[in-house]
């Protein structure tokens, strides 16, 4: 007898603007025992680590891009991808599809573990229309001020770079349409992590 893999639970898709405070409600989540999965990072090992991610961006873009150590140029392919709309695409289809499997392995872990519920740190969610992929989306707002503050002071980015981001992401409005609840980060670490916390509960009871 085919004993059935175990059923796939629930994803709650976490998501917001930059400097938003989305990886603080992350890291909040994760501290209280929920499994996060944080899709940036798996978007970052396929180009960091040696392997056949970096040789299909090799033979997409070019060996410049190859650094020393066998990993790609990320700022130089970035400076490429941003002004090249084709050539973003082609780089999201090789690295997006190694995250799809990358994820789909840590949710048979979380079903295999009987885990009530599985988190999507998804900075780009909305921006790639994955919304009908979860049970319930939660965005993270913040002033745009703060926002700007808070990546200038903690990345040592400037403000004109800060701005590029937030122009090629979804904004606010958008995000209060879409999300199913939202975080206010408007305060301190404590006020947030309270919110963060209370949206999580109401949206497990839910489930």
């Amino acid at each position: 007898m085919t004993i059935p893999a175990p059923a796939t639970p629930p994803r709650i898709g976490l998501t917001g603007g930059i400097g938003s405070g989305k990886s603080t409600v992350a890291a909040i989540w994760r501290d209280a025992g929920h499994r996060v999965i944080d899709l940036d990072a798996h978007s970052r090992a396929v180009l960091d680590a040696p392997g056949d991610g970096v040789e299909e961006a090799v033979a997409r873009f070019g060996d410049r891009f190859r650094t020393s150590g066998g990993t790609i140029d990320r700022a130089a392919l970035a400076a490429l991808v941003f002004a090249d709309a084709g050539a973003r695409a082609d780089l999201e289809a090789i690295v997006l599809t190694r995250v799809d499997r990358a994820v789909a392995a840590e949710e048979r872990e979380a079903a295999a573990a009987g885990e009530a519920l599985v988190v999507h740190d998804s900075p780009l969610l909305l921006e790639k229309h994955r919304d009908a992929e979860y049970a319930a989306v939660v965005a993270v707002l913040a002033r745009r001020e703060d926002r700007i503050r808070r990546v200038v002071r903690d990345r040592a980015k400037d403000r004109a770079y800060v701005e590029s981001i937030m122009a090629a992401q979804v904004t606010d409005l958008e995000r209060i349409r879409r999300a199913d609840r939202l975080v206010l980060n408007t305060t301190d670490r404590e006020a947030l992590a309270q919110r963060a916390q209370h949206a999580l509960a109401v949206l497990v009871g839910a489930l």
